[in-house]
């Protein structure tokens, strides 16, 4: 059950996500649904309702995930795990409606509302709005423990107890008799405290520890089976355990998850106990938790001491009857920053910032002691108008170490720990020209020679007249700038912190390029290099394609002469010949003069052959005798002829259904579409001519379906159906047969779909009304009214009721 309901919140989440954003801590949404199903505050119905009511399957997510422009794996680790995973962000109520339509899960209809209840999933989970930022809570230090579900508070029904265990009423024991006697005895302890063993008789044993117990059995069995006795004489030996353990009502009360009454074993403690119930809540103490039994408090347990030190102090055994307390929270501070455990931690007694440090788990690396920053609430008496709070920085770096100064923390307060800055000591930096630019260690006496040779030297294209050397001012930070000729000054010393940067050429220099369009398979704008020939540009545009003519191409220059101002460009043409592209000689030969040298910003155009086209392709499918794709024959190929080479229809076929598809693309449009053509194939059939010729085109697409005999009657009729096809019969037979026109059909727009595309609509008025004649296989379809203008309808037939009613009243008032 809970497998499906992670389908569902994973998807819910995962398409959410993006709008959440990937910065934000996004670990408790998961969480928070699977302590609302386990406490039953949402259950897992509830939703499984909704998924039922969509019909949806583990395919039908995916597919919905890759619609949503996911990867349809999104949610795999859902699938296949049924785990309550981490890392999904909470949500808000709108926020989970909106998402469930977005996958096409309808909400509940009535009947599933009466066996459920309404969905709570969008009041318990829901905070907020897509379109608002979320900002989620630090984690209440101790709380996870209670929320996973794990064994570590589970207590034992069954093995050994503890030593000072004492046994009572409900408790269970097994008696084993070895030696001159072999026998085996279940006693269960009543409600008196004692057993019951055979042939020995009643025993008390309420209050006693097992030890104590083996001591009276010697005494009680010893009387009945003389090899029972202590010591080596013995020649009968028992064995009395603990089969199964009595178990005791507690109450857990206070600032929990589920307050209320618990059956624990004998042997369950107060974290047992706290753990059934879910644990504190975030305004509960986990620091001051009282075991009371009857009017004294017999413990106090701390759980941060269980959780950071594995201390279990005052986590004792419950009797019958006992009350584990839990009050509300005490001094809470929220700690974050570069500590190991963020979160909202409670501090007891004459705690401060040295054990909220310690109680997250210390500080990180990259840590900056000397600043750390308490957010604090002022006090009421403090505070002035619009100001409630202050900063204060503290330096605790002796605090870690020594026995410093006591920073008390109050209530609320929010401490921040910075990290130290990215700056670091002892190094240079080196950006530019060079093959290992990077940071450098620094040492005294460390020159630009000496760092460029750890850099691995300049690169070819360097530009040697200058390079900057950037310095820091200790006293100001502000940089000034070195100017460093690479020719000549190489034994010039740097200092820490300095910042080199190295220069190429080509960074000053225009980026000068060469471009090639038509046959070629890859046309584009590629850089110009020096001796860049025609074939240089054709290789790196991936070669000529078929269509490419190879006699010529045409190269566009651009005239750059001051004495031809109006003339933009100068054509040339280039001769080529087939072995062009492919031979590797350069000089010259017969049919083709030298290499072109190509300028920068040339233009290459390849030109198509005259006339070359690859195949055009139609496709036909259906009752003809040989189906599949055909290639035309020639330019304006119609489709009586394409009929006649697919082998002609076959008796089955039902000329008055064909589906005629053709793919279209408006100019200026770079996606195509698909359009379906009305053809009257009977027409084209009966009577070839050539006015009634239809042209085929690249791409179509024909179906020629079977005969099929019915009507399909759909839209605001009573029963939509299918109709047996009646010849003769007109569109009021077909209404008639699927019940008639429904209270809000829009009759006047009646119309009826013929198989072949076309569609016949009601004309005219009164007596002079045309109505289409359904054809085999047609659909008529009545549309519904507008919302607007049933309301008018329904008016106008409460004003006519009415006044019949009026009449009515009046002609009996007379009588």
């Amino acid at each position: 059950m809970l497998t499906r309901v992670a389908i569902v919140v994973g998807a819910i989440c995962a398409l959410a996500s993006p709008a959440l954003g990937q910065a934000r801590d996004t670990a408790t949404a998961i969480r928070q649904l699977q302590q609302q199903v386990q406490r039953g505050e949402i259950t897992p119905e509830e939703i499984l309702a909704r998924l039922e009511a969509a019909e949806m399957t583990v395919d039908d997510l995916r597919q919905r995930l890759v619609d949503a422009g996911y990867p349809a794996d999104l949610l795999d680790e859902y699938l296949s795990t049924g785990a309550f995973p981490a890392g999904v962000p909470a949500l808000t109520s709108e926020q989970v409606e909106r998402l469930l339509q977005r996958l096409s899960i309808p909400p509940l209809g009535p009947a599933v509302d009466s066996l459920y209840g309404p969905t709570r999933v969008a009041r318990e989970i829901l905070v907020d709005t897509l379109a608002l930022p979320l900002e989620l809570e630090p984690p209440v230090f101790g709380r996870s423990l209670f929320e996973r579900a794990t064994t570590e508070f589970v207590p034992v029904t069954m093995g050994p107890v503890p030593a000072n265990y004492r046994l009572g009423p409900g408790d269970g024991l097994v008696l084993v008799l070895t030696g001159d006697v072999q026998a085996i005895y279940d006693l269960p302890v009543t409600r008196e405290g004692f057993v019951v063993i055979p042939d020995v008789g009643r025993v008390s044993v309420n209050g006693l520890t097992l030890d104590q117990l083996r001591n009276a059995l010697y005494t009680y069995l010893g009387q009945v089976y003389s090899g029972v006795r202590q010591g080596p004489e013995a020649t009968t030996f028992f064995e009395v355990t603990i089969g199964s353990l009595r178990s005791n009502q507690v109450y857990v009360i206070g600032d929990v998850d589920r307050p209320g009454q618990y059956e624990v074993t004998s042997v369950s403690t107060a974290l047992d106990a706290l753990y059934r119930s879910g644990g504190p809540t975030k305004n509960g103490s986990f620091r001051n938790i009282q075991v009371r039994r009857g009017e004294r408090v017999v413990a106090n347990l701390d759980v941060y001491e269980y959780l950071t030190r594995g201390a279990a102090t005052g986590d004792i055994t419950l009797n019958q009857g006992d009350v584990v307390y839990v009050p509300v929270r005490g001094r809470h501070v929220e700690i974050a920053g570069n500590v190991m455990r963020p979160g909202i931690y409670e501090l007891k007694g004459e705690e401060g910032l040295r054990a909220l440090i310690d109680l997250a788990g210390g500080v990180e690396p990259e840590a900056d002691l000397r600043r750390v920053q308490l957010d604090r609430i002022v006090p009421p008496d403090q505070r002035q108008p619009g100001v409630g709070r202050t900063l204060v920085d503290v330096n605790v770096a002796e605090l870690l170490d020594t026995e410093g100064e006591f920073v008390p923390i109050d209530r609320g307060d929010r401490v921040y720990v910075f990290a130290v800055g990215e700056e670091r000591r002892n190094s240079v930096t080196l950006r530019g020209n060079v093959w290992s630019p990077g940071v450098y260690a620094f040492s005294p006496g460390m020159t630009l020679g000496d760092l460029l040779d750890r850099a691995g030297g300049v690169k070819v294209d360097t530009y040697l007249g200058r390079a900057q050397i950037f310095r820091l001012d200790p006293m100001d930070l502000s940089r000034s700038v070195v100017a460093v000729p690479l020719t000549s000054d190489l034994e010039t010393e740097l200092m820490e912190y300095d910042e080199v940067v190295v220069y190429s050429i080509s960074e000053f220099q225009a980026r000068r390029t060469v471009s090639i369009d038509g046959a070629v398979n890859d046309p584009g704008v590629y850089e110009y290099r020096e001796n860049m020939t025609v074939r240089d540009v054709i290789l790196e545009a991936g070669g000529l394609t078929e269509a490419a003519y190879v006699l010529e191409a045409e190269v566009a220059r651009v005239i750059m002469s001051p004495e031809r101002p109006g003339d933009l460009t100068e054509i040339l043409t280039v001769p080529l010949d087939s072995s062009y592209v492919v031979n590797e000689t350069d000089g010259p030969r017969a049919g083709r003069e030298a290499e072109f040298l190509l300028q920068p910003y040339d233009n290459v155009f390849i030109r198509s052959r005259p006339g070359f086209e690859l195949q055009r392709k139609v496709t036909i499918t259906g009752e003809v005798m040989f189906p599949g794709s055909y290639a035309l024959v020639r330019e304006g190929e119609d489709l009586t002829s394409l009929i006649e080479r697919a082998g002609g229809l076959t008796p089955e076929a039902y000329p008055d259904g064909v589906r005629y598809f053709r793919i279209e693309q408006a100019t200026g449009d770079p996606e195509s579409h698909v359009s379906r053509l009305n053809v009257d194939l009977t027409e084209l059939l009966d009577n070839p001519s050539e006015r009634n010729r239809f042209a085929l085109m690249d791409g179509d697409s024909i179906h020629i379906p079977g005969y099929s005999p019915t009507v399909l009657v759909d839209g605001a009729v009573l029963y939509p159906t299918s109709v047996m096809f009646e010849p003769g019969q007109g569109l009021d037979y077909y209404i008639s047969m699927a019940g008639g026109y429904a209270f809000d059909a829009d009759k006047g727009r009646t119309r009826v779909e013929y198989p072949n595309g076309s569609v016949g609509n009601i004309n005219g008025w009164f007596i002079f009304k045309s109505k289409p004649v359904p054809e085999a296989g047609s659909r008529v379809f009545v549309p519904a009214k507008p919302p607007a203008t049933q309301g008018s309808i329904d008016l106008r037939n409460l004003v006519a009721v009415l006044t019949a009613l009026t009449t009515m009243v009046i002609v009996l008032s007379r009588n």
